[in-house]
């Protein structure tokens, strides 16, 4: 096996995500340095932190956390190039085990029913073939068991596009978008919405308004790989 392992790694080279150093055996996506460096955001751990006031619902959120600092000028940015736009969905599952390792641990998971991937728009999926979010469910399903419903929240319209986008221009782009397909499933269930990266928090709270309005017994939880300072 380890002689296969080899010939695969000769024949085919995989590279780090972040800096594009060659990978040797045992490393998955980064590199041990870029993994040992990465950006995490520093209230990491529990506490009010700023995830929790980009988000406005009409109730107390039960938890919101982030893993990592998104700055379009740092080299970890490429992370969410990689699992977006280039076709390497497997990095948004191993890293957001690495998270749910460290959160699981601190209580996080605690009481939560499901696990709900902001849904892509019909044509993004078209263009990609994957949803990212659905991979970052997918990491914390491995550590946690947590089941993932894909289909109880469905896009009703396709937003534009929101990189480049302005706060404002956010907002309004994420206006009612997004609908409850199955309420009745998610009756006084807590719900750990997951997206990949947070900005203005628009999406997401548009995501959570929707819920509350339509199951107003539902509890919600948020995790992100990623939010934008």
């Amino acid at each position: 096996m380890n002689i296969l392992k080899s010939l695969t790694e000769m024949l085919l080279p995989r590279y780090c995500k972040v800096c594009g150093r060659r990978l040797t055996i045992g490393e998955e996506h980064l590199c041990i340095t870029c993994l040992l460096s990465m950006p995490l955001f520093k209230n990491y751990k529990g506490g009010m932190n700023l995830p929790e006031e980009l988000l406005i619902t009409s109730h107390t959120l039960v938890r919101a956390e982030s893993m990592l600092v998104y700055d379009k000028e740092s080299n970890y940015r490429k992370i969410l190039y990689h699992l977006k736009y280039y076709g390497h969905p497997d990095v948004a599952a191993y890293l957001s085990a690495i998270a749910a390792t460290r959160l699981k641990s601190d209580g996080f998971f605690d009481g939560v029913d499901f696990i709900i991937p902001v849904p892509l728009s019909r044509k993004k999926f078209r263009k990609r073939g994957y949803n990212q979010c659905s991979y970052i469910a997918k990491g914390i399903n491995e550590i946690t068991g947590i089941e993932i419903e894909e289909n109880a929240i469905v896009r009703t319209v396709a937003n534009t596009q929101q990189a480049g986008k302005g706060k404002y221009q956010r907002w309004g782009n994420a206006d009612g978008i997004f609908m409850v397909a199955k309420p009745e499933m998610l009756e006084n269930k807590h719900l750990l919405v997951v997206d990949d990266v947070m900005t203005t928090g628009s999406t997401l709270s548009s995501i959570l308004e929707i819920i509350e309005k339509t199951v107003p017994s539902v509890k919600l939880s948020v995790f992100t790989l990623a939010l934008a300072q």
